[in-house]
């Protein structure tokens, strides 16, 4: 009988250490869960305030909405080989370069012509190779910039440009030795494409 209740008594105790540790495993479950929800709760709270932020933005008028639907069409407008090169040339005279033909400053040769149907649409599609234009730094990249961009013409697109520069020789005028002073001047080759709506 004395052996049971040692027995007992042993049972008892590792009894107590066993409940004891379980409650510290509980324990520190709980806390990683709780240490666990605390960065999950951080993350959800910025996720919120970003599509708050979203959310509580205002949507465009419908005349705004309207007015870009119109400037879209008029910029797919049809046009004519002729009026592509106009609309670079006038790129061109706001960029700063010299479009007198007799400088050869800017060459434009003339642009293939090629249908392409896109989505529900035929889209006439004028493509310039080898444009070549020739200017300050700043007017060149002026030029490069205005046509990357889509600021004059939203629906030409540059393909493609190559950039080199050149030592150009300038005869000042009243000089009675020839001589003159040689300057360095940026000759840009591009490959571009307009997009408008069949039928120009």
């Amino acid at each position: 009988m004395e052996g049971i209740k040692n027995l007992l008594l042993r049972f008892r105790q590792s009894g107590t250490l066993v409940l004891i540790g379980f409650f510290v495993i509980i324990y520190i479950a709980f806390g990683f869960v709780y240490w666990q929800q605390n960065s999950q709760q951080k993350e959800l709270e910025d996720n919120s305030v970003k599509v708050a932020i979203i959310v509580n933005k205002p949507l465009p008028s419908m005349e705004k909405l309207q007015a870009e639907y119109n400037e879209a069409n008029f910029s797919l407008a049809p046009v004519t080989d002729s009026d592509a090169i106009a609309i670079l040339v006038s790129v061109a005279e706001k960029s700063g370069i010299d479009t007198n033909p007799d400088n050869n400053k800017l060459r434009i040769p003339s642009a293939l012509g090629r249908e392409e149907r896109v989505g529900g649409g035929t889209y006439k599609i004028w493509s310039f190779r080898n444009v070549s234009v020739q200017g300050d730094y700043d007017s060149v990249m002026a030029f490069v910039s205005d046509l990357d961009s889509g600021l004059t013409q939203e629906t030409m697109v540059l393909k493609r440009v190559d950039i080199r520069q050149v030592e150009v020789q300038v005869v000042s005028e009243g000089e009675g030795d020839g001589k003159g002073v040689s300057r360095i001047e940026i000759i840009a080759t591009l490959d571009v494409d307009l997009y408008a709506k069949s039928g120009g």
